[in-house]
């Protein structure tokens, strides 16, 4: 009976040790005071990669871990070894924790469970954690939990800088939630306290702007985002949130309306200023030119020719200067003002525009071709400057004996070439082309083509004051549009209007 309960008990231990999925190790001290391995399991040995660790000493066993330097040896003192640790064997690439167990003054069990499961789940918040600290330094926040029964705060690191306290201070100062209170600025203190009753419960995020007072006095405006979880049995209620630092938003903000602000005056007084040179302008010219013509009509015979061609030269002059100051004074008035927009029927300004160059179109003979047009939200007074100066160009700068020859087609934009030529995505917008068969430009000047009196042809060829295009050019980006130019010399010249259909979202 004795022999047979023995070996029922021996089937029973082999059997426990090999269904164990941890490795099990009994070391048995020595004469010599080391400990040997004298009972192993399959765990064991797959864990740390050996064939059997049957008579292995415990040092080597500690020789296979990678990070053996940190294990600790037996002493007098404690002559088990180290507790509790974790190891890695390189070997099998496992992280494993040893657990030593005394059994006796002479035995102990050593037991080794896989955590490499859960190292890498912790290499993986690491890496989390460390996104989420570069964040909060770039980005300028902090993040916080907040349970509102127990009243227990939690806070980044980033919460911690931005309330100016260093590690070493963090340390010595937990979270609390009267301690963060207490860096709310007194002026908006009641106004955060009244809300947080608001945020408990509240079903979609809660934002609230407010000041603090960092640890060295200092004054932030920060933005607060709060989220509500209701909890359950096993989890209380929770509030989690940021706290975004809007300071230098704030100040770029404020800069930038007192820039925008500046900027309305300076343009006010530039309006008042082109307004009232050109009006003070104007008279002297209206007198040179009246005295001019008067004396013109009195000394018309006693005139030399020599002196005759002077005075011609001193009205003509004149009539030109009078002329660039109305249409400097027309340009000046080019403004985008919100109310100023209804939808505007192109066909009907194209239609009007005609009737003003009836005559000048008949006089060259010229061919006129204007497809369908959209109706766009746009200033009609202005669409009528745009057309009037782009036809009228088209009529003037022709070669003499050739046919003046004019088309204009309008088309809608797919959203690819709206990126193609650097407009917003969204929204709709339509293309206008005017094209001719004029006396043309070098490609090359298609940008200073619209530069404000800037002439490709000299005034004895073409008459004009060369502000035409750039009354164009402000007119669409009043309209929040887009104007080019393309042409060849003498094959003609060819001018592209982008227009949005809907000023909705531009304004």
């Amino acid at each position: 009976m004795t022999d047979t309960k023995k070996t029922y008990h021996s089937f029973g231990i082999n059997q426990l040790l090999s269904a164990s999925t941890s490795g099990m190790l009994l070391f048995k001290q020595q004469d010599d005071g080391e400990y040997v391995c004298t009972v192993d399991n399959d765990s064991a040995c797959q864990l740390t990669g050996s064939d059997s660790l049957n008579g292995t000493k415990w040092q080597g066993l500690v020789d296979q871990i990678a990070n053996k330097s940190s294990v600790a040896k037996a002493s007098a003192e404690n002559p088990i070894p180290e507790l509790n640790f974790e190891a890695y064997f390189a070997v099998t690439d496992a992280w494993c924790r040893l657990s030593n167990t005394p059994v006796n003054e002479h035995n102990f069990l050593c037991t080794i469970t896989d955590i490499t499961h859960y190292k890498e789940i912790e290499a993986r918040e690491d890496i989390v954690l460390d996104i989420l600290r570069d964040a909060e330094r770039t980005v300028q926040f902090g993040t916080w939990v907040w349970y509102p029964e127990s009243q227990v705060v939690e806070w980044s690191e980033g919460l911690y800088v931005m309330l100016g306290y260093s590690p070493n201070q963090a340390s010595q100062n937990p979270a609390e939630y009267g301690r963060f209170m207490k860096h709310v600025h007194p002026d908006d203190l009641e106004r955060v306290v009244n809300d947080n009753p608001v945020s408990i419960g509240a079903k979609e995020p809660v934002e609230t702007e407010y000041r603090i007072k960092t640890l060295s006095g200092e004054v932030k405006s920060v933005l607060s985002r709060s989220i509500y979880h209701s909890g359950n049995a096993t989890h209380p209620a929770k509030l989690t949130g940021c706290i975004v630092d809007l300071t230098s938003i704030k100040q770029v903000r404020n800069e930038l309306v007192r820039k925008v602000e500046e900027l309305n005056r300076s343009n006010s007084d530039l309006e008042q200023f082109a307004y009232v040179a050109s009006h003070d302008l104007q008279e002297p010219l209206r007198k040179i030119v009246s005295f001019g013509e008067r004396l013109e009509k009195k000394s018309k015979d006693m005139l030399d020719e020599e002196t005759g061609m002077y005075l011609d030269r001193i009205l003509n002059a004149t009539r030109r200067m009078q002329n660039m100051i109305s249409n400097l004074l027309e340009f000046s008035r080019l403004t985008r003002t919100q109310q100023g927009f209804v939808p505007t029927d192109l066909n009907q300004i194209a239609k009007n525009v005609l009737g003003d160059l009836e005559l000048v179109s008949k006089q060259k003979n010229a061919v006129i071709d204007i497809g369908e047009m959209f109706t766009i939200e746009a200033i009609p007074s202005q669409m009528t400057q745009l057309f009037q100066n782009l036809l009228s160009n088209s009529l003037k700068f022709t070669d003499e004996g050739v046919q003046p020859e004019i088309r204009v087609t309008a088309e809608s934009l797919g959203t690819e070439e709206q990126i193609n030529y650097g407009l917003p995505s969204q929204g709709s917008y339509v293309r206008l082309t005017f094209s001719d068969n004029g006396i043309g430009f070098d490609d090359q000047d298609s940008a200073r083509i619209f530069t404000l009196f800037q002439r490709l042809r000299g005034r004895s060829e073409y008459e004009g004051t060369g502000i035409g295009l750039s009354v164009c050019k402000k007119v669409v980006e009043n309209h929040s549009g887009l104007i080019l130019a393309s042409g060849e010399t003498g094959q003609g010249a060819t001018f592209t209007v982008l227009l949005p259909l809907s000023q909705s979202g531009l304004i």
